[in-house]
This record gives C-alpha cells, structure tokens and sequence, in this order.
C-alpha cells in the first residue's frame, strides 16, 4: 500500500497574509522602505519649498508696499509665491498622515488638517491683497500661528514614533511652542517676531525646519511600535 505524502503546499490567502505580516514587521522594525523613502524626499523638498516661497512671496508682497511705484506685478508675484507655500505645507500633512498613522493617529490627523488650514489661509491673504490693494503688515502673524502649532503636533509624534532621532525631535518640540506663543502675544503687540529681539522666537523652530529636511534626504524615516 502506497502512503499518502503530507500536502506541503501553502494557501494563497494564508501566504499572502504571512507576507503582509513579514513585510509590516520589518518596516515597523525600523527598515526604510523604497516608497517610504521616496515619501521622506518628497516632506523634505516641500519643507524646503515651504520656506523658499513663503520667503519670496512675503519680500514682493513688502516690496509692493513699500515702494514709492506700486507695481502691480509685484503684488501678483507675491500672491503667486504665497500659493506656492500654500501648496507645499498641505502636500507636507497629505505626504506625512500615512507615515504618522500608525504611531501617531490622532496626531496625523491633527497635522493634515492644520496644514490645510495654512494652505487656506495663505491663499486667503493672497486674495486680500490682490483684490483689495491694501497693506497689512500683520499678515504673516496667522500663518506663524498655525504653523507652529502644526510643527509642535509633527515633531511631537515624530518623538513618541521614533521615525527621526530623538534630538532632532525634541528641537521642534522645545522649538515651536516657543514659536507659537511669540506669534500669538505679537497678535496683541506684546512682541514682535518678525524683527528685533522677537526673531529669536524663530530660530529654534527654524533650525528644526533646515536639518529636518537634509535628514530625510539621506536617511529618510524609521519605524517603531510606539502609538498614540
């Protein structure tokens, strides 16, 4: 009588889901994957985006107004580099909500939405100005407000998740909260951050926004098991 060999074959399904199960224990084990990569490039070039055109759009939009000829291109110029900040912080909170999510979830969500709201609010001033001509000089201070609360809620779960180093975490999260409350008392010209002593409110939030980008670059993230 011949015997019967054991079935060695394998269920697909069962396959699969091992695979799944492998493939999301070695990237929460702290491998950076291809696309995770790619991800950690395309934050870093839109932080870095962020700050070349909000950089430009404010100086044509100041230029504008403190010209004895009011040109305005200027002003549109100006408007156009703010639309291009707007665009860069909210494809930064779409690109970073998976990344987050599964260490940081609530937090991911938070950061999404704040980014949106930068965007709308950037674009909001944009119109402002081309429609109405008018100066106001406290324009940026919104825009420092949401975005120092939204770099307190990123470099917050980028600690607890471990996807950065712990040191370059803790900069933005000493960093912005300091930003933050600068922004919100020159709301009420208790100080100013945008010229003076008041600039030092920037530089730590600011430093975190310079090295965090190269960092991703050449190292991109890390994961942990660590969740909200």
């Amino acid at each position: 009588m011949k015997e019967s060999s054991p079935d060695r074959s394998v269920d697909p399904a069962s396959s699969t889901g091992a695979g799944f199960r492998s493939t999301s224990s070695s990237h929460q084990g702290g491998e950076t994957t291809a696309s995770t990569k790619g991800t950690a490039v395309l934050v870093g070039a839109m932080f870095l985006t962020a700050t070349v055109t909000f950089a430009i759009g404010t100086a044509r939009v100041n230029s504008y107004f403190s010209s004895a000829r009011l040109h305005t291109s200027t002003l549109a110029v100006g408007a156009l580099f703010l639309f291009f900040d707007g665009l860069a912080v909210a494809v930064n909170g779409l690109a970073m909500r998976p990344i987050l999510a599964p260490g940081a979830p609530n937090r991911s969500r938070t950061y999404l939405l704040l980014r949106l709201l930068e965007f709308l609010t950037v674009v909001a001033i944009g119109v402002y100005f081309l429609s109405s001509h008018s100066k106001w000089s406290a324009y940026e201070l919104p825009v420092y407000a949401i975005s120092g609360a939204a770099g307190l809620v990123l470099s917050s779960a980028m600690l607890t998740s471990r996807i950065i180093p712990k040191p370059l975490a803790m900069l933005g999260v000493i960093g912005y909260p300091i930003f933050l409350v600068g922004s919100i008392l020159a709301m009420f010209n208790v100080m100013h951050v945008t010229h003076g002593p008041g600039l030092v409110a920037l530089v730590p939030g600011g430093l975190f926004e310079l090295i965090l980008p190269f960092w991703l670059f050449v190292k991109g993230f890390r994961f942990s098991e660590v969740k909200d």
